[in-house]
């Protein structure tokens, strides 16, 4: 018997139990095992809708419909027109510490 079938959730911390109740003691164990000691970051559920809704700008993109579009997801021309791009939502004239170092 592997120890970690002796595992419950009252020899977990008060965050770590929190995630085993909210996905289960077996998907915990399972986390453990793949991610156990390394640092996880789990995306904003806001990220992800914007990730979807660039999807959606890009698949219902016909070439024509821009505004259309704008209107539809509540944004600037400018936005779709950056999505349609791939531009990042940071401004593209952002300077960043490697420019400086790469001289």
């Amino acid at each position: 018997m592997d120890l970690m079938d002796k595992l419950v959730l009252e020899d977990l911390t008060e965050e770590q139990r929190q995630m085993a109740e909210l996905i289960g003691l077996e998907n915990y164990k399972k986390l453990v095992h793949v991610f156990g000691g390394s640092s996880v970051y789990i995306f904003k559920e806001s990220t992800l809708i914007k990730t979807l809704r660039d999807k959606e700008i890009k698949d219902k993109f016909n070439g024509r419909n821009i505004t259309e579009l704008a209107k539809m997801y509540d944004l600037s021309t400018k936005q779709v027109r950056n999505i349609l791009n791939g531009v990042d939502a940071v401004d593209s004239g952002q300077l960043y510490i490697t420019d400086f170092l790469n001289g």
